[in-house]
C-alpha cells in the first residue's frame, strides 16, 4: 500500500514510548467504537444471509453480544450525547444538531481523564459539529483529538490538515484544508472520491486506521488508555465506500422483512407517509432494482468498517495490547430499508432505535466468551458499563446502568424524538415518546390528534409492528397502562 498518511505520526517515535508495555496495573485500555447508522441485524454474527464481517464476529466470538440493545432517541446528535453522558435527551438537552453538551465533564471520556486515563477521540463528533469554537474546545479537552466537523468526509486529500495533523500538540487546529468544492457530499463524487481531491485517502479503510496507529503511538504509556472511534459508515452518502469493495453483491438480491410491503406503507397515518426521506422508501417499494442497488453501497460500506476494525485488532495484537484492552462496539442508531414504507431513522420502530452491541473483555473467563444476552441494553448504558470496567463510579446524573456484570437491568423503557427537524413535508420529522417492554410497544405521536395518535403493538404476536391494536377494545386496558408509563417517565427522567 502507499506510504499512507505517515506523516501523522511521525513527529513521535512509537519505539521511545515503550509501545507495547502493560498499561496501569488493574486497570484495563478501553476502546469504544461507533458505527452511524448501523442496523442491529447487519452482521453475519447476528444471522445475517448475505453479507460477512469477520472482525466483527470476531468481537462477539470473544465477548457477549446484546440481542436487546437500543437507543433512546434514534437520530445521531442526539443518541451521541446520551451515550457519552448516559443520560436521556430532556437531561442533556440536545434534541438537534446545533445544541452543544452544557459541560463534557461528566462525559465517561472526561471522567476517565480524571480518573488517571489518557483519552481520545477519531472520526465523527457529532454533537454541534457544525460549530468551529466549539469542536476546537472540546479538541482540547482530550489528550488526543481526531474528531472531524459536521457529517465528516468519507475522502480527505492526503496533504489536508485533519490528516496530517498528529492529534496531540496541534490538535485544537485540526480542521480540514481540502478545497471547498471536494468537501461537498462529504468528500464523495457519483463513483468514488469528488474529482476535486487530489490524492485522496479514505476513512475507514485508509486514514481512521492511521490515526489509530498515531494514537497508539503518542499515548502515554504509564496510563491505560480510552480511545473513542466514531466511523462515518455505513451513513449516507452510500457511494463512499472504497474502490476495493465496488463488485461486491453485484446480482445479489437485498433480504427483506416481511414488512417491506407496500401494503404496510400505505398502512401508515399521513403525516408519517409525509415525513422527511419517506418518499425514498416508497420508492424502493415500487423500485426493488433501486432497493437492492443502495443497499449494495450500504454493505460494501459495512465491509470498510469491519476492515477498519479487523487492523485494529492486529495492532494491538502486535503491541501487545490485546490482553488488557476491552472493546465495546455499537451504533449511534439503526436504519430502515423499506419496512413500513421508511428509509432513514427516527422512528420508534424496531428497524429504526435497535441497534448492535459487543462487549469484548479479554480478561473475561471462557465461560464468559461468545455468549448473548437477552438483557433490555440502551445507549445510556455505554458511559456508565466504560465507567465500570475502569473501576470508577457513575455519578448520579447518569440514567444509565452498568452491563456489567451481563444481567437484565430492566424490563422496559422510555423513548423520545423530539426534534421536528424541518417545518414542514417532506424535511419534517414526527415527534414521538413511547414506552417498549419486552412483549409491548406504546408510540405516541406528540404533536397530532385523534385515532392515530397512538399505536400499540404485541410485539410477541407481531414482532413486525404491522397491526396497531391502540384502538382495539380487547387492549384498551394496555393501552391505558403504558400511556400512564409513557407520562411517568416524562416526568422522572428530567
Amino acid at each position: 500500500m502507499r506510504k499512507l498518511l505517515l506523516v501523522v505520526g511521525l513527529c513521535v517515535c512509537a519505539a521511545a514510548h515503550g509501545a507495547g508495555k502493560p498499561a496501569t496495573a488493574g486497570k484495563p485500555n478501553i476502546i469504544f467504537l461507533l458505527a452511524d447508522d448501523l442496523r442491529w441485524d447487519a452482521m453475519s454474527c447476528a444471522g445475517h444471509p448475505v453479507l460477512k464481517t469477520p472482525a466483527l464476529d470476531r468481537l462477539a466470538a470473544g465477548g457477549t453480544r446484546f440481542q436487546n440493545a437500543f437507543v433512546t432517541t434514534s437520530i445521531c446528535a442526539v443518541s451521541r450525547a446520551s451515550i457519552l453522558t448516559g443520560q436521556y435527551a430532556r437531561r442533556h438537552g440536545v434534541n438537534d444538531f446545533a445544541t452543544p453538551l452544557r459541560s463534557l465533564d461528566v462525559t465517561y471520556p472526561m471522567l476517565l481523564q480524571r480518573g488517571g486515563y489518557y483519552v481520545g477521540f477519531i472520526g465523527k463528533w457529532g454533537v454541534a459539529a457544525q460549530d468551529k469554537e466549539y469542536c476546537g474546545r472540546c479538541a482540547g479537552s482530550f489528550d488526543f483529538w481526531a474528531g472531524d466537523m459536521v457529517q465528516t468526509s468519507y475522502w480527505h486529500e492526503q496533504t489536508c490538515n485533519y490528516i496530517t495533523n498528529n492529534g496531540t500538540t496541534a490538535r485544537t487546529n485540526f480542521f480540514c484544508s481540502c478545497p471547498p468544492q471536494g468537501r461537498k457530499g462529504d468528500g464523495c463524487g457519483p463513483n468514488g472520491p469528488h474529482p476535486a481531491l487530489k490524492d485522496p485517502v479514505h476513512a475507514e479503510t485508509e486514514f481512521v486506521p492511521a490515526k489509530i496507529r498515531s494514537f497508539l503511538d503518542q499515548r502515554d504509556p504509564a496510563k491505560p488508555f480510552c480511545l473513542s472511534v466514531s466511523f462515518k459508515a455505513p451513513h449516507g452518502p452510500w457511494q463512499g465506500y472504497a474502490p476495493k469493495f465496488a463488485k461486491d453483491f453485484e446480482g445479489v438480491d437485498i433480504p427483506c422483512r416481511g414488512n417491506v410491503t407496500l401494503a404496510e406503507a400505505e398502512r401508515q397515518p399521513a403525516f408519517l407517509r409525509a415525513s422527511l426521506a419517506n418518499e425514498q422508501g416508497l420508492r424502493m417499494l415500487k423500485n426493488p432494482e433501486e432497493r437492492n442497488k443502495l443497499f449494495h453501497q450500504y454493505y460494501r460500506l459495512i465491509e470498510g468498517l469491519d476492515e477498519c476494525v479487523g487492523k485494529l485488532l492486529q495492532e494491538l495484537q502486535q503491541r501487545g495490547l490485546a490482553g488488557n484492552t476491552v472493546i465495546v462496539f455499537s451504533s449511534d442508531n439503526g436504519h430502515f430499508s423499506g419496512e413500513h414504507g421508511f428509509f432513514g431513522k427516527w422512528f420508534m420502530h424496531e428497524e429504526s432505535l435497535r441497534v448492535p452491541l459487543i462487549i469484548c473483555d479479554p480478561r473475561a473467563p471462557a465461560t464468559r466468551r461468545g455468549q448473548t444476552s437477552e438483557a433490555l441494553a440502551l445507549n445510556i448504558d455505554i458511559a456508565p458499563t466504560i465507567l465500570d470496567l475502569a473501576g470508577l463510579p457513575a455519578p448520579a446524573v447518569m440514567q444509565g446502568k452498568s452491563l456489567l456484570p451481563v444481567t437484565p437491568v430492566r424490563e422496559e423503557f422510555f423513548y423520545e424524538h423530539l426534534y421536528p427537524h424541518g417545518p414542514k413535508p417532506p424535511k419534517h420529522i414526527e415527534p414521538s415518546e413511547g414506552v417498549r417492554t419486552r412483549d409491548w410497544k406504546y408510540i405516541l405521536w406528540v404533536d397530532q390528534t385523534g385515532p392515530d395518535r397512538e399505536e400499540l403493538y404485541n410485539l410477541r404476536d407481531d414482532p413486525l409492528e404491522m397491526k396497531n391494536l391502540a384502538t382495539d377494545p380487547s387492549h384498551h386496558k394496555q393501552l391505558i397502562e403504558l400511556r400512564k408509563r409513557c407520562l411517568a417517565y416524562r416526568q422522572e427522567l428530567k
